[in-house]
């Protein structure tokens, strides 16, 4: 069985509903599945013990949420001590925007990759709202979140 580990950042909620959609995803597939909120206390060394990592985050100001970047300065901080070994593991992610077209998820995939993590899926990446418009997610947008949870557990 595969472990697969879900760790998201969410200000409205809207990442949170795709972190959901990508857990239900890989119980499709009766995956192993935690999902961790940056900001909720955990044990690093939980990322050593699974197969595959997905990361969420929404964009803030044309970046990723300042509390998935020091999430991310600690793994790297605990790989590069060698406290932290993240050898063959697998992931993908994840990430909401309103105006700036989807950036963070390529600095989270920029970012996985240095940490020696293989991408196995395509990103998801979902326009949040625009100008004007209320905030909302279709089950199309829900679907693809769901895709991507199936496609990592079933990379293992």
């Amino acid at each position: 069985m595969t472990k697969v580990i879900v760790i998201y950042d969410s200000n409205t909620g809207f990442t949170e509903e795709m972190a959901n959609a990508v857990v239900k995803g890989i119980k499709e597939v009766e995956e192993e599945v935690e999902l961790i909120k940056v900001g909720t206390p955990f044990n690093i060394s939980k990322l050593e013990e699974t197969d595959a990592i997905i990361l969420g985050s929404p964009t803030i100001y044309g970046s990723i949420s300042s509390e998935m970047r020091t999430f991310l300065e600690s793994v790297k901080e605990s790989k590069e001590t060698n406290m932290l070994k993240l050898k063959n593991k697998i992931g993908g992610v994840f990430g909401s925007y309103s105006w700036d077209g989807g950036w963070v998820i390529r600095k989270l995939r920029s970012e996985m990759e240095a940490l020696g993590i293989k991408i196995v899926a395509p990103e998801v990446s979902l326009v949040n709202s625009m100008i004007g418009s209320p905030v909302k997610i279709d089950e199309n947008d829900l679907k693809k979140c769901s895709a991507l949870g199936r496609t990592v557990a079933k990379s293992k």
